[in-house]
């Protein structure tokens, strides 16, 4: 997709460690773009960050809107090319920079690629939106939220009618964007809509407890690797993968809502692993607090 820059795009950007000519639209706390940053990291490659300023609505500008219809970060510019969608970023950085840093997605015919894909997949359709809002607005969820109450309350308000109104305003007054403009108005609409069904928020987050019993059997596995061979191990292997970006994203997600002695209860090895990857260096320098 082309794209042609304007100064306000190149006026709040900055520069990581050089230049791999890559810009990356983002949001410090949004879970999606810390997926990307951890991956950018791991493999080691420079860009340019471009703060999109959620809580001021940023992202439902024209200006970004004609560069993402769908008004999500992150968006991952590169050489004239725009790609949104955390997995289809972390896809086109490992594809292209294939010999930058570790394969984060190895091949589908190895075994590692296929727990890869399988674990990457299964995490990847968790609604994570729906345990973040699902903590703010029903507070007694949760347990040991790090983020403040004051900021829990704000973010109740986050979207509201007048959020949908704006995004139908706007739709009227951009008719090349009205179409994206009013899709984002549904969507919003339906996101103030299950923000308010305690039951399905609950029955998501129990669905979520399942699937980390899966993870902590395949860890299992891990560990039994681990104690014959005496190699560190991640959740596939022992290198990091797209699925331990997944993995290690979602578990700090819990910790800062307030989910994670839910997350880890009955679960020591998944507790084990998120000790782990608090210690890997390009999760500790990538982890911002909601």
């Amino acid at each position: 997709i082309a794209l042609t820059f304007n100064s306000k795009m190149a006026a709040s950007s900055t520069t990581r460690n050089g230049d791999h000519g890559l810009t990356l639209y983002h949001f410090d706390s949004s879970f999606f773009s810390t997926k990307v940053r951890l991956a950018l990291a791991v493999k080691g490659l420079s860009y340019r960050k471009h703060d999109v300023f959620h809580a001021g609505e940023e992202n439902f500008e024209p200006w970004f809107m004609r560069l993402n219809p769908l008004g999500e970060v992150p968006v991952l510019v590169h050489g004239g090319k725009v790609i949104y969608d955390s997995t289809r970023i972390i896809d086109y950085l490992d594809t292209v920079f294939h010999d930058k840093g570790p394969r984060l997605a190895p091949p589908d015919d190895t075994d590692l690629g296929r727990r890869v894909r399988h674990f990457r997949d299964l995490l990847d359709d968790l609604p994570v939106e729906w345990y973040t809002y699902g903590s703010f607005y029903y507070p007694e969820l949760a347990n040991d939220s790090l983020i403040p109450g004051i900021l829990r309350r704000k973010a109740r308000h986050a979207l509201t009618p007048s959020t949908v109104q704006r995004l139908r305003d706007l739709a009227g007054a951009h008719p090349d964007l009205a179409e994206a403009y009013l899709a984002k108005a549904d969507k919003v609409e339906q996101r103030i809509r299950d923000r308010e069904n305690r039951l399905q928020i609950e029955k998501v987050i129990d669905d979520l407890w399942v699937t980390l019993d899966e993870v902590e059997k395949e860890l299992e596995e891990r560990k039994k690797e681990e104690e014959a061979t005496g190699q560190q191990q991640w959740l596939c292997g022992e290198s990091f993968t797209a699925a331990d970006i997944m993995l290690s994203c979602l578990l700090f997600r819990l910790k800062s809502v307030g989910l994670a002695h839910r997350s880890t209860q009955k679960r020591p090895l998944l507790d084990a692993y998120y000790l782990q990857a608090t210690d890997f260096a390009p999760f500790k320098a990538e982890m911002v607090p909601i």
